[in-house]
């Protein structure tokens, strides 16, 4: 592709849900992550968008995606769910977001539940990632679009937005005008292949690069 295609291509606004297997996603870690934290995910956008702290039974500090405190939440059991992918989840503690609302976590008795996050909670959670950029205003460009339709090449825009708005700035590597490339540490938790329903985090550099003039995403690779 020429230079003057990448800089002058128009770029659309779109709206993406994970594709991401069953189990995975990606996080973008603060730098300073709360204390004894778990991560709270939202399987549709495949990303974790806050924290959790265990203070007491049913009682937890919940944080956003950049550790900062948010609200206390309570929430009310429901009956106990065991399930054996489930029980691979849980050694990490993790709260997930399914569609329908709900969400896993770890018990003191190590067995799985399900949880009803309030609305408030999920909300919050969601809306303080379109802070600053929002990722709702990030264009794509067609041929990244077309590989956030692909499992294996798919990240959330909602870490993309992170990823430009906390990594290190460079010019783009080929030199076109107003293009710049942004570099991240990010994570994934991924099925261990060799052994079925267990999990591992990752770590990936990712770079997206960006024309600033309209907010516009023209490439983006992890590895």
């Amino acid at each position: 592709m020429t230079v003057e295609s990448i800089t002058d291509e128009p770029g659309r606004i779109y709206t993406f849900q994970s594709n991401l297997p069953s189990g995975e996603y990606f996080q973008f870690r603060p730098r300073n992550p709360p204390i004894n934290s778990k991560p709270i995910v939202d399987d549709e956008s495949g990303m974790c968008i806050g924290y959790s702290v265990a203070r007491a039974p049913g009682l937890w500090q919940i944080y956003d995606a950049d550790g900062v405190f948010v609200r206390l939440e309570e929430a009310p059991l429901k009956a106990p769910l065991i399930d054996p992918t489930d029980l691979a989840l849980i050694a990490f503690g993790v709260f997930r977001l399914y569609r329908a609302g709900n969400a896993l976590l770890e018990s003191s008795v190590k067995t799985a539940v399900t949880v009803k996050l309030s609305k408030v909670t999920i909300s919050l959670l969601r809306g303080r990632l379109k802070m600053g950029l929002s990722a709702r205003t990030l264009k794509m460009t067609a041929t990244p679009a077309k590989h956030m339709l692909n499992p294996a090449r798919y990240v959330p825009l909602q870490l993309q937005e992170k990823v430009i708005r906390y990594g290190k700035r460079t010019p783009d590597p080929q030199h076109a005008p107003g293009l710049f490339r942004y570099e991240s540490e990010i994570y994934k938790l991924v099925e261990n292949r060799a052994k079925k329903g267990t999990y591992f985090y990752k770590k990936y550099m990712i770079e997206v690069l960006v024309r600033e003039k309209d907010w516009t995403i023209t490439h983006f690779l992890y590895k």
